[in-house]
């Protein structure tokens, strides 16, 4: 029987059609369904991933045009700045002319009609031993600061016994 087996060229013979249904339906394979289900996307997964692209990408552009504007604000206020530095410079230069010694002389001689002192109008005073110069209160407030004073002194004297 091994030898049968092991030789058994009735495989390759022609088989007549009620064989060939018979050993179709041995042989035939079993279908297996799937158990694992396929992997489907949402489509709201890709409604919000692509709502958050969107978003991205308009804050992005959003920030952009923010500091856009601020870039060009900071440019308007340097500006603006080396406008006034270039002012104060000017009006230092015009106050350190205006201050100088021979502006000074010229507006004193011009708008004030003043004059240098010349020799002529120096007087020389000289004082002799111990002269004193006094000058005489009479009147006004100083009358009353004397009064004061009097007063002041008239309680002193009385509130030290």
């Amino acid at each position: 029987m091994q030898a049968e087996v092991i030789y058994d060229l009735g495989n390759f013979a022609a088989k007549t059609p009620v064989q060939h249904d018979e050993e179709l339906r041995t042989r035939s394979l079993r279908l297996i369904k799937n158990r694992r289900q396929e992997k489907t996307v949402a489509p709201l997964k890709i409604i919000l991933g692509a709502a958050a692209v969107i978003a991205i990408c308009v804050v992005m552009i959003y920030s952009q045009v923010v500091l856009t504007e601020l870039t060009n604000e900071v440019g308007f206020y340097e500006n603006q700045i080396a406008d006034l530095n270039v002012e104060y410079v000017r009006l230092q230069g015009e106050l350190e002319a205006s201050t100088s010694i021979k502006t000074l002389e010229e507006a004193a001689e011009n708008e004030l009609g003043l004059a240098k002192i010349d020799s002529s109008q120096v007087e020389y005073v000289s004082l002799t031993g111990n002269d004193e110069i006094s000058v005489a209160h009479t009147g006004g407030k100083y009358l009353m600061k004397q009064y004061w004073d009097s007063f002041v002194q008239f309680v002193s004297e009385y509130l030290l016994f």
